[in-house]
């Protein structure tokens, strides 16, 4: 019996011994990688906040530095401060002295951002001046080489490189003393036109430049005055301390610090790696911008700048235009990398099949579009190497892995002045015609009459706009449960002097290519806010275009009447066109965030009606989706359009995304709707546009 009790407790104690080895391994374990992963984010810490300053250093010293590298330093410097305040090791009591640092630290970073944030306005206002000078005088350079320059002239060229040559050094030094006890602006006392233009342009900036020096090289200095270093220091002495007592305690200290001095050296020299890198990409970057100057990136043709200088420097120019059909749906198919492929596998066949031409370049001069130059040439010869360069372009297979793309282009030749607008011009009209792939630009064409419509069209909205003859009219949204009205679209109305009315199909693509379509956003806003106020028991929605969320002033504006008009604008909603680009997401965000605080809601309107970019929807808080009519007016006979409605309707639905159907002509589409589950409709077969809402939310049908 005894020696069973012996073997008992043997076993017993064996098991708690084991138990206890894999407790104390564990914990060990735990504690290594928590030590480590701390240790390493503060060294990490230190050396991003080293990195900082020397990026915002390149950033004070050089005119053309990217802003990007210090915005994403910052974003690690906030990163890594997150991983240190939520490491597992600070849960432990003992290390109570540190968390109190870390906010310490929390708050002197914050501060340092804040330092950072007035720096880079001040940064971008003195060097978008310092450029601007920089290019005055190089354009005024091209003029003295171009033209003869009098003694005045010269005088006042070489003072202005001189006061250029004084700002430059401040700059580099971030010194005063460049510019202290110096005057820094032109004279005033130039007698030619052409002089004293130049000195007024010149001196506005110079003016500015010594107002502002003295509080940008002082921001750019405090930022340098930072304690983050020191904290950083301290925390790391402290934390090193605490965690050495509890290596001693799990009796591993010597193993797991030959660990972390492995780790340590590890990533020293890891992060060194990193910073020549970044400092190759710095020189890199500068040879680019000047490169980029002349040529473009993409091709390594000439780019359009280099084009508007040489037409100026030549006589006889003839242009001729290519242009890719389509080339936003090759982007949009095979993505913007096979897009960009290309670009230069096009760039490189045009150098081919005209090398052979003497007396011409090549350019890329937009997205979609080259350009090539030809001087002293026949037009006939032009348009026959245009015909023979189309279907050239047209039979030849690009080749891109195992995939095959053939393209059609679009070709405008011209020698008549202006040269490029008149290639333009007669670039518009071919595209319009699929018949025809060249054209020669000729006065016969009258290829100007629809700008001379424009301009009458133009002169027709301004004179609505000065007699408040631009309007909303409001279409019903119903409920497809209950067949209630419960919304209403705001939709703008041209009136016309003979009571006509024009919808914005007639006059609204027109108004965009002017300031005034501005003034029809603001006038459709207001108004179609009174008219909201006048009929609670409904929601509005009114239509705003990117250029509008981009509208400072605008914005401003809206957010103004929201709040003075709380409750009203808590049933307003705005709608944004899907076919437009949203290429800035965080600043439509950050409208769309404001638009809510009022309880405002924002729909993307026709929705379907192109590629639809589901990618918005991944980044952006949408409330409704407005189906497009095209998908619409087909579902009762085209089960494909059905399918895609269902489609839209099950993604929505599972993203808690409200659909709205728009073009609703008949009851038979209407009750389709309904079955498949969509909420609401819109359409003539439930009203047309009225220049006001209905007073009973009842259906009217005809």
């Amino acid at each position: 019996m005894k020696l069973r009790r012996i073997i008992y407790f043997v076993l017993v104690v064996g098991v708690l011994s084991s138990f206890a080895m894999v407790y104390f391994y564990t914990k060990q374990k735990a504690f290594s990688e928590n030590y480590k992963q701390f240790l390493s984010s503060m060294y990490y810490l230190e050396n991003a906040e080293e990195t900082l300053n020397y990026l915002i250093l390149q950033n004070a010293i050089y005119i053309y530095h990217n802003h990007d590298a210090i915005a994403q330093k910052q974003q690690e410097i906030n990163d890594t401060f997150q991983t240190l305040q939520t490491s597992k090791i600070l849960l432990d009591a003992h290390y109570k002295t540190i968390n109190l640092s870390l906010e310490k630290l929390q708050s002197q970073i914050q501060e340092s951002n804040t330092k950072i944030e007035k720096y880079l306005r001040f940064n971008a206002s003195v060097k978008n001046s310092l450029l601007f000078l920089t290019r005055h005088i190089d354009n005024a350079a091209e003029s003295l080489k171009q033209e003869s320059c009098s003694q005045e002239c010269k005088d006042i060229f070489l003072n202005a490189n001189l006061i250029l040559k004084h700002y430059n050094n401040a700059t580099r030094m971030q010194d005063l003393d460049y510019i202290k006890d110096t005057k820094l602006i032109l004279s005033d006392t130039a007698k030619e036109k052409k002089n004293i233009d130049f000195i007024q342009s010149f001196n506005l900036h110079a003016v500015f430049l010594q107002e502002q020096y003295p509080q940008y090289i002082a921001t750019t200095k405090n930022i340098f005055k930072s304690h983050i270093g020191l904290t950083l220091q301290q925390i790391r002495a402290n934390f090193t301390a605490l965690a050495l007592s509890d290596f001693k305690a799990l009796n591993a200290f010597s193993i797991i610090l030959f660990s972390i001095l492995i780790l340590f050296l590890t990533t020293i020299s890891f992060l060194f790696l990193i910073y020549m890198r970044e400092n190759k990409k710095l020189l890199e970057t500068k040879e680019s911008l000047e490169y980029s100057l002349v040529y473009d990136q993409l091709t390594e043709l000439y780019n359009r700048t280099s084009l508007e200088k040489k037409l100026q420097t030549i006589e006889h120019p003839h242009i001729m235009l290519i242009n890719i059909d389509s080339f936003k749906n090759i982007n949009d198919i095979y993505g913007n990398s096979i897009g960009n492929a290309l670009l230069r596998k096009i760039a490189r066949l045009l150098e081919n099949k005209l090398s052979h031409i003497e007396n011409l370049k090549i350019y890329r001069l937009g997205a979609d579009e080259f350009g090539v130059l030809f001087t002293n040439v026949l037009s006939s010869k032009v348009l026959n190497i245009a015909h023979i360069l189309e279907k050239d372009i047209a039979s030849h297979s690009f080749i891109f892995g195992d995939l095959e793309i053939h393209i059609t282009v679009s070709i405008a030749s011209n020698h008549i002045e202006p040269i490029l607008e008149n290639a333009d011009l007669a670039l518009k009209r071919i595209k319009k015609d699929p018949t025809k792939r060249v054209i020669e630009y000729k006065e016969s064409l009258n290829l100007k009459k629809s700008v001379q419509e424009n301009l009458q069209m133009l002169e027709t909205i301004k004179m609505a706009l000065l007699d408040d003859r631009i309007l909303p009219f409001f279409q019903p949204i119903v409920n497809l449960k209950t067949l209630k009205i419960e919304k209403y679209e705001a939709l703008v109305r041209l009136q016309l002097t003979n009571g006509r009315y024009l919808t914005p199909y007639k006059f609204l693509d027109t108004a965009r290519k002017s300031s005034l379509y501005e003034e029809i956003t603001r006038i459709m806003f207001e108004k179609s806010m009174r008219i909201a106020k006048e009929y609670p028991q409904y929601r509005f929605s009114i239509n705003l275009a990117m250029r509008d969320i981009l509208n400072d002033a605008l914005t401003k504006n809206i957010f103004q009447i929201f709040a003075q008009e709380k409750e009203v604008a808590s049933r307003i909603d705005i709608e944004l066109l899907e076919s437009e680009d949203l290429h800035d997401i965080e600043l439509v965000q950050a409208f769309i965030d404001k638009l809510h605080s009022f309880g405002s809601k924002i729909l993307i309107d026709d929705f379907g009606s192109g590629y639809s970019n589901f990618a918005y929807f991944a980044h952006l808080d949408i409330d409704t989706i407005k189906i497009d009519g095209s998908i619409i007016s087909e579902i009762a006979i085209n089960d494909k359009k059905m399918h895609m409605l269902r489609s839209i309707h099950n993604f929505s639905h599972g993203m808690d995304i409200v659909n709205i159907a728009e073009f609703v002509e008949t009851q038979e589409t209407a009750m389709l709707l309904r079955e498949v589950g969509i909420a609401y409709g819109q359409g003539y077969y439930f009203g047309h546009p009225l220049p006001a809402p209905l007073e009973q939310d009842e259906i009217i049908f005809s």
